[in-house]
């Protein structure tokens, strides 16, 4: 493979008008420097790992409604404990 040649034709020239601009589709040629690791299995690209996060943070509000949340779960399972054993 001429991998020099694959390199110089990365992006196609058709592309959606709704795609943001300067987003190109990957021509197929270029499709080859896709690749995985065999043990890993991430994803590389023209050798260089493809890094993917999905990060969820929760604000203060929300966690003061989580926290609330378990602790009221929490007090009804003692008390489905409680009656279940009699000790209420």
């Amino acid at each position: 493979m001429d991998w020099a040649k694959i390199r110089k034709y990365r992006l196609s020239t058709e592309r959606p008008d709704q795609w943001p601009e300067g987003v190109f589709g990957i021509s197929s040629q270029r499709v080859s420097l896709l690749g995985v690791h065999e043990t890993s299995n991430k994803l590389y690209w023209d050798g260089k790992e493809i890094v993917t996060r999905i990060v969820v943070r929760l604000g203060t509000k929300e966690l003061w409604l989580a926290a609330i949340a378990s602790f009221s779960t929490l007090g009804m399972f003692v008390l489905a404990l409680g009656s279940t054993f009699g000790w209420f």
